[in-house]
C-alpha cells in the first residue's frame, strides 16, 4: 500500500472529473444503489454513509484503507464494507472494473430475513471483509447483473414500476442469501479464540436474535449477560461501531416491517406483540424511524 498522500494515475484522473460530468448510479432509490462505474466507488460513503457496500472486482485490483487499515481487493474478490466502517484512500489499477450493490441496513434485513443472523456473525463478529469467488460463482454474479440490467431497461409501459421494483428486490434478495452461504462456508473453518468483549458481543447478538420480543431496554439485555448497561454499550461499539441501542432498533424495525408487510395483524395487535406500551407510542416510533405512520407504511409497502 502507498501512503495516504500518494495517488495513482487513475486516482488523479478521476479526481479531475468535473462534478457535472460524473456518471450517475445505474439504479438508485432510498435503500438501494446499483453501480458499475469506478468514478462512483469512493463517493458512495460520502453521499450515503449509512449504507453497506458489496462490490465484486471483475478485473484489475484496488487498494484502500478500512478504518485506517490497508486492504487489497483483486479480480474475483467480493469486497464488503458495512456502514460503520470508513472507506478512504482508494487507489485502483488502470484496468480496474467492478460491479456493486449498495444497500441500507433496513433493506438488507428485509432481503436476508432469517439469514441476517449469519450476515451479522460473519461481518461483525468474524469481521469478514473479502471472499474469493470461483469461476462458476463469478459467472453467476455476472448473469445476475445481466438480469438486473434487463429489468432496469424494461419499458415501464410494459411492466409497471411496482412490478419492476419487486423483481429487482427479489433478485437482490436471492443474490444476498447466496452470498451469505458463500461467506458462511468460507469462514466456517476459521477458529478464533475470542476476547472477552468479543465473546460478550457475540452472546448479545445471539440473545437479540433469539428473543421473541426484541424491543427491550439495553438494561434488560445487559442484565441477561450479567454486565452493566454501560459496559454492553462499550463492547458493542468496540466490536461493531454500533451502540447496543442501535442494534436493538435495527432488529425491532425489521420485525415491524415484517409484520406490516407480510401479515394482516392490526396495528394494535402488532404493538402488543412487540411489547410497546400502547399503539400511540408504537405509531410515533414507526413514523420516527420509517418516515410514515404504520397504516401508511403498510399501504405503501403492499
Amino acid at each position: 500500500m502507498k501512503d495516504n498522500h500518494s495517488m495513482t494515475e487513475t486516482e488523479i484522473l478521476l479526481a479531475k472529473v468535473p462534478v457535472e460530468n460524473k456518471v450517475d448510479p445505474y439504479y438508485s432509490d432510498d435503500d438501494l444503489m446499483i453501480i458499475d462505474n469506478a468514478k462512483l466507488l469512493e463517493g458512495v460513503k460520502k453521499v450515503r454513509p449509512n449504507i453497506n457496500i458489496i462490490a465484486i472486482c471483475t478485473k484489475g485490483k484496488f487498494e484502500a484503507y478500512l478504518n485506517g487499515k490497508p486492504i487489497v481487493v483483486r479480480t474475483a474478490n467480493v469486497f464488503i464494507c458495512p456502514p460503520e466502517v470508513s472507506l478512504a484512500s482508494i487507489m485502483v489499477s488502470p484496468d480496474f472494473e467492478y460491479l456493486a450493490l449498495c444497500i441500507s441496513n433496513c433493506a438488507l434485513q428485509i432481503a436476508l430475513r432469517s439469514y441476517i443472523n449469519i450476515w451479522n456473525q460473519c461481518i461483525y463478529v468474524k469481521k469478514t471483509r473479502t471472499i474469493k469467488l470461483c469461476d462458476k460463482d463469478m459467472e453467476r454474479c455476472e448473469k445476475f447483473y445481466d438480469l438486473l440490467h434487463i429489468c432496469l431497461d424494461q419499458n415501464l409501459d410494459e411492466l409497471g414500476k411496482e412490478y419492476r421494483d419487486g423483481v429487482i428486490k427479489g433478485l437482490v434478495s436471492s443474490t444476498l442469501i447466496g452470498l451469505c452461504g458463500l461467506i458462511e462456508h468460507q469462514t466456517r473453518g476459521i477458529i478464533e479464540i475470542p476476547r472477552r468483549s468479543t465473546s460478550l458481543f457475540n452472546s448479545f447478538l445471539e440473545l437479540l436474535q433469539s428473543n421473541e420480543i426484541r424491543y427491550r431496554s439495553v438494561k434488560y439485555y445487559a442484565s441477561a449477560l450479567c454486565i452493566s448497561s454501560k459496559y454492553l454499550t462499550i463492547i458493542c461499539k468496540k466490536n461493531s461501531e454500533k451502540t447496543a441501542n442501535e442494534w436493538i432498533r435495527e432488529y425491532t424495525l425489521f420485525d415491524i416491517t415484517d409484520y406490516l408487510r407480510n401479515t394482516q395483524l392490526s396495528i394494535k395487535e402488532i404493538s402488543n406483540k412487540m411489547g410497546f406500551p400502547n399503539t400511540s407510542f408504537f405509531g410515533k416510533y414507526v413514523k420516527a424511524h420509517l418516515g410514515r405512520p404504520p397504516l401508511e407504511y403498510r399501504k405503501k409497502s403492499q
